[in-house]
């Protein structure tokens, strides 16, 4: 390893923090790659496993970042029989999913809905989050099979990733051409009681040819999200097996020559809905297609002058298609195209890093990055969104702590101006780690909302003329702490308070026409709890608890639950989440090949609306298995077979705001076979 990496230092940047700053791990000299061995792997080892958290680009293990950070490595998703990535985030405290509209589904962090921008999902440091609206859309879409892990950041990380992030972050790290060293083949298949539930395959592949690097990752899927049957706010229903189908179509190329880096993604996800956007389900024998579509290009080259200087230097290009919407007719007429935006993202971004003996270090930095939306079917005008963006960003190292402060400037053509400042500081001790944080984070309105306000002054009939939108800020305070009472057994929790102002709100009016306004100031605090325990004989259990309380400076109408006579029914609940959410996950060895995995989701009761009726969901567990074979009948191959939702709980994705559309019935029991092998 070159001594620039041996070093426990950090470094200056001049950078994008917008979308280049989450890309795959150095290591420190504390930190370690992922263990093979994971049977024998103890709590000791995972706690020192790297995750890329620090503006300065340094790897951080998960006790020293100066976040609230979930680190998952690959073989604790294919033990655990993940089918996508719902159901990784469905064990990490805080996390909770809801349906939006038209057989989407999108997460919520510690009970605020991620809509609108405020998180992003980043697959080898490109961001796929789609930027009409700032959406993630969930279920049969990110490949979780052939990567090498995933890094969660829970709570603000503006400064580091910019606009989408101001509650979180998703960072799924590919193998590289090194790890991979081969073929790899994966194919699921999986069946409701009532249909079809999921068929895909996965390729992976990777060689070293002397200085050239190759690499290349992709995954087929067709899936429904349920056989239940739905039904809308007046009583009309449609069965979903067969006729929820989510297809996606995924490609990743990364060649590595010298210190020349390409990467090339192409991520297609097409939904078919029935189920309509609001209280009133499509007419029979009618559906949409909803389509998103990202095509990705990024290169970068850096240079290291010596152990303590470098350069790096990178130009991204993106072009998006979401909420590319269709009609189509069982009647086998002509389908026609209702909507379709194009989103052409250009960034450039250069950084410089010093390093210090000490680990200190001071870091400044700037990108630049133009959105062009052209709009194909709606007659709107073209709309171009510049950003500009200089930061600084410094840690003094110690003995008692990691003294990290940071600013960030953002200039936006269409907003102005925005600060964002950023202090922490952090310290591992021998057995006992804490974190203390604060971050000032920021979203601005997307294009998608800046031009459905547009629309809705020029055609709406109530008379009503909308002001500008003003960006949304939070301030987050966090504290962790935790203690490992041995190498096998630790125990991590925080507490945190969010507070939002100019909370972007999407509404609609007694038409059913669409705007955004900026609601009332929100806050919510909570905290979170995670036990890790490994035993020779037993086997690893993961226990984790998280809540939340909610706390609206005025009653809200598009987040909280009212009577039809106006009375608030719960001040501290947020709509579609649950104030408790407890997950248990324990892994029994067989042997080193042999495992069987099962694990509980408990949440306590929702509220939701259906149109304009409050609908109350008891609180509900999901019990799902699974029995992992490796090496079988030959080396490289494995065989699983899990059996989800055991219990048949029947639950439901409720709508995190108040949007009218009841809840969309979630995936039922199912019996999923996996078949992988790599020579």
């Amino acid at each position: 390893m070159p001594q620039f990496c041996q070093k426990r230092v950090g470094f200056i940047v001049i950078t994008s923090i917008f979308s280049t700053h989450v890309m795959s791990a150095q290591l420190n000299s504390n930190c370690q790659r992922v263990p093979s061995d994971i049977e024998s792997t103890s709590i000791e080892e995972w706690m020192d496993v790297p995750a890329f958290l620090s503006v300065s680009q340094q790897a951080a293990c998960t006790n020293e970042a100066a976040n609230i950070v979930t680190y998952i490595g690959q073989e604790q998703i294919l033990t655990s029989g993940a089918r996508d990535l719902v159901d990784v985030l469905q064990q990490v405290p805080g996390f909770f999913f809801g349906n939006d509209m038209a057989n989407t589904v999108s997460a919520g962090v510690r009970g605020v809905s991620t809509n609108d921008g405020k998180m992003s999902v980043f697959i080898d440091g490109i961001m796929l989050t789609e930027r009409e609206f700032g959406e993630n859309v969930f279920g049969g879409h990110y490949p979780i099979e052939q990567i090498d892990h995933i890094e969660i950041i829970r709570g603000s990380s503006s400064i580091m990733n910019g606009n989408f992030a101001e509650m979180g972050v998703i960072n799924i790290i590919s193998k590289n051409a090194k790890q991979l060293d081969g073929v790899a083949i994966t194919t699921n298949y999986g069946h409701f009681e009532r249909g079809e539930a999921r068929k895909n395959i996965n390729l992976a592949a990777g060689k070293v040819f002397d200085e050239l690097e190759v690499s290349f990752s992709g995954k087929a899927n067709e899936s429904q999200r349920s056989d239940r049957i739905y039904t809308d706010a007046h009583g009309s229903h449609f069965d979903m097996a067969d006729n929820s189908q989510l297809d996606s179509l995924y490609g990743n190329l990364a060649l590595t020559y010298k210190e020349l880096k390409l990467r090339l993604i192409s991520d297609d996800y097409n939904v078919e809905a029935r189920d309509g956007f609001s209280d009133v389900m499509m007419p029979k024998k009618r559906y949409i297609t909803n389509e998103f579509s990202t095509q990705a290009a990024k290169l970068e080259v850096e240079h290291p002058f010596n152990a303590n200087f470098k350069l790096n230097a990178d130009a991204n290009f993106s072009r998006q298609s979401p909420w590319e919407r269709s009609r189509h007719y069982d009647t086998g007429a002509p389908t026609q195209l209702l909507e379709k935006v194009v989103i052409d993202n250009y960034q450039v971004n250069a950084k410089a890093t010093w390093i210090a003996d000490s680990g200190s270090y001071l870091a400044v930095g700037n990108s630049y990055q133009t959105d062009n939306y052209s709009f194909i079917v709606t007659p709107a005008k073209p709309l171009t969104f510049d950003n500009y963006t200089a930061y600084t960003e410094g840690v003094y190292k110690t003995p008692f702590g990691d003294i990290l402060g940071g600013l960030r400037f953002d200039y936006y053509n269409k907003f102005g101006t925005n600060l964002a400042p950023r202090i922490a500081i952090t310290k591992q001790f021998d057995q006992f780690h804490y974190k203390l944080l604060y971050t000032h984070a920021f979203h601005t309105p997307t294009a998608g909302n800046y031009q459905l306000n547009l629309n809705y002054n020029t055609i709406n009939t109530v008379d009503r003329r909308l002001n500008t939108l003003a960006p949304e800020l939070m301030q987050t305070y966090e504290m962790e702490m935790g203690y490992r009472f041995s190498p096998h057994f630790d125990i991590t929790s925080n507490i945190f308070l969010m507070q939002t102002k100019d909370l972007l709100t999407y509404s609609i009016d007694k038409n059913y026409d669409e705007f955004y306004i900026n609601g009332t100031d929100s806050d919510v605090y909570g905290g979170e709890s995670s036990i890790k325990y490994h035993h020779n004989l037993l086997g690893k259990f993961d226990v984790n608890y998280s809540i939340y309380q909610a706390h609206q400076h005025k009653p809200s109408q598009n987040y909280q639950a009212f009577t039809k006579n106006g009375q608030l029914i719960s001040s501290k609940m947020n709509l579609g989440f649950p104030t408790h959410k407890a997950t248990f996950n324990h892994t029994f060895y067989f042997s080193p090949d042999l495992s069987f995995n099962h694990s509980v989701i408990f949440f306590s009761d929702r509220l939701g609306y259906s149109g304009e009726n409050v609908v109350h969901y008891q609180p509900e567990f999901i019990y799902n298995t699974y029995l992992r074979y490796q090496n079988m009948p030959i080396k490289g191959a494995e065989v699983g077979l899990g059996l989800y939702d055991v219990f048949n709980a029947r639950w439901q994705y409720v709508q995190q705001y108040n949007g009218g559309h009841p809840a969309l019935p979630a995936e039922a029991r199912e019996l999923m076979l996996r078949l992988s092998y790599k020579f």
